[in-house]
């Protein structure tokens, strides 16, 4: 994913997770949280369509990027619930 949609587009969606968890995405943004967030679903992402890609065959391009931008939005919503939950915590 291009780092602009990444940012715009997962940004958004994690901002929005973590106000539904009563965290404030600024705040999370001004701790770095945001970055390794959107980082780590990243990463995640792309191991996660690797693995896939043998099960699934050969997609298009538009098909495997419709998949990958929907694992990555699936991983941010999981790593955004989890560091709510720890933040909640601690």
């Amino acid at each position: 994913m291009r780092l602009w949609s990444k940012w715009k587009k997962g940004g958004a969606l994690l901002a929005d997770v973590l106000q539904r968890q009563g965290i404030d995405p600024k705040a999370a943004a001004a701790r770095e949280s945001f970055k390794k967030i959107l980082d780590a679903a990243e990463a995640a992402a792309d191991n996660r369509i690797q693995r896939e890609q043998p099960a699934n065959g050969t997609l298009s391009r538009d098909e495997r990027n419709t998949r990958w931008e929907a694992l990555f939005f699936e991983e941010i919503r999981t790593r955004a619930k989890s560091h709510a939950a720890e933040t909640k915590r601690g």
